[in-house]
């Protein structure tokens, strides 16, 4: 007598349940797919990676720009870098308040959103450009302009400044970041002592356990050098114009 249907689930109850349910999830597939193939969930998914990476790199890039400030402000993409990494967070936050104000929403916002994220996410792996970013410092009220590639630093960026240094190539005097030679360091201040005034040294130069230092005035201004005796110039003379030849030409000529 042949079996029925009844019977035969009967006979193996756990392969009839598998069956019914393994059946039933092939027919509701297409409901997944759907749900998971909504460019809501992409563009969801995208912000939330886009912030994770972003956010890693943008660690990365303030730690770099704190160590070499200047090389960060030399790139000529550099605001535009800085501010793709910071994109991801307000985009997602516009799309959440678009959300709450037209939901449900069509997939042409999140279509936007999704290339939106992608830039923010493509743009600060932009190669870098050299720019001509210059570092305003001040020496009384005296401007000067220095490229980055000089390397500036110690100065004030408001009238009243002291002194500042740059770092050169010995004995080309090229800038820092253009040269492979090896370095010194020289300076421009108001006065003697790192601008903090007092009589005139006995000796222009002054030898250190470690390093040289060297202090002689032309015009208004103080000139400065500092560097290791392996690197003192042989001809201090010419040493010495050639210093000051060089920091004079970043002051700013104002014409009427």
């Amino acid at each position: 007598m042949p079996r029925t249907a009844r019977q035969t689930c009967s006979f193996a109850a756990g392969n009839c349940v598998f069956t019914g349910t393994a059946l039933l999830a092939l027919l509701r597939l297409p409901l997944y797919l759907n749900a998971i193939m909504r460019f809501s969930n992409f563009f969801w998914l995208a912000a939330l990676l886009s912030a994770i990476w972003n956010g890693w790199m943008f660690f990365n890039y303030s730690l770099n720009a704190a160590y070499f400030p200047m090389v960060a402000k030399g790139d000529a993409l550099r605001l535009v870098k800085e501010a793709a990494l910071l994109a991801p967070i307000p985009i997602a936050l516009v799309m959440f308040l678009f959300w709450l104000w037209r939901r449900p929403l069509n997939n042409r916002p999140y279509i936007v959103g999704l290339v939106l994220i992608g830039f923010a996410t493509l743009l600060p792996l932009l190669p870098r450009i050299e720019g001509n970013y210059r570092e305003t410092y001040w020496l009384a009220e005296t401007q000067h302009e220095i490229p980055w590639q000089y390397a500036p630093y110690s100065g004030s960026p408001e009238p009243g400044g002291k002194y500042f240094w740059v770092s050169v190539s010995f004995p080309g005097l090229e800038p820092r970041h253009k040269t492979r030679d090896r370095l010194i360091t020289v300076g421009k201040a108001v006065d003697f002592n790192s601008g903090k005034g007092g009589a005139a040294p006995k000796e222009i130069c002054t030898e250190h356990q470690t390093y040289t230092t060297c202090e002689w005035k032309r015009g208004e201004f103080v000139y400065m050098v500092s560097t290791i005796p392996e690197r003192f110039p042989s001809d201090i003379s010419a040493f010495m114009v050639e210093v000051a030849d060089l920091l004079d030409g970043f002051e700013v000529t104002k014409t009427d």
